[in-house]
């Protein structure tokens, strides 16, 4: 389903409920629970991350991907837009850029 984020103008606050790894060469898909009115709704994507610097002190040494979003633990929180006339249609707020695998 294609999601206008146009449409999703109210935010609410969701739990991670699944993060799984499809392997080295595609997107971690990340899944988060979220309720409004009641009911409760899930929104699944393509975890996005940036890259981050590893240093030895002062000095880098290389580079790692993080999530953009910070904290993806299972059980973690995430805020999630909706659209208040079809809560359904949500993406994750803070899960924004590139999909890098």
């Amino acid at each position: 389903m294609k999601i206008n984020k146009a449409n999703c103008t109210h935010t609410v606050n969701g739990r991670v409920k699944e993060l799984k790894v499809k392997g080295q060469d595609f997107p971690t898909m990340i899944t988060v629970e979220y309720q409004v009115a009641g009911n409760n709704y899930v929104v699944t994507e393509s975890l996005k991350l940036k890259s981050e610097k590893i240093k030895l002190g002062f000095l880098p040494i290389g580079q790692k991907r993080v999530p953009v979003m910070g904290n993806t633990a299972v059980g973690s929180s995430a805020t999630v837009s909706y659209n208040p006339s079809n809560p359904a249609e949500a993406f994750i707020t803070h899960n924004i850029g590139k999909v890098n695998i």
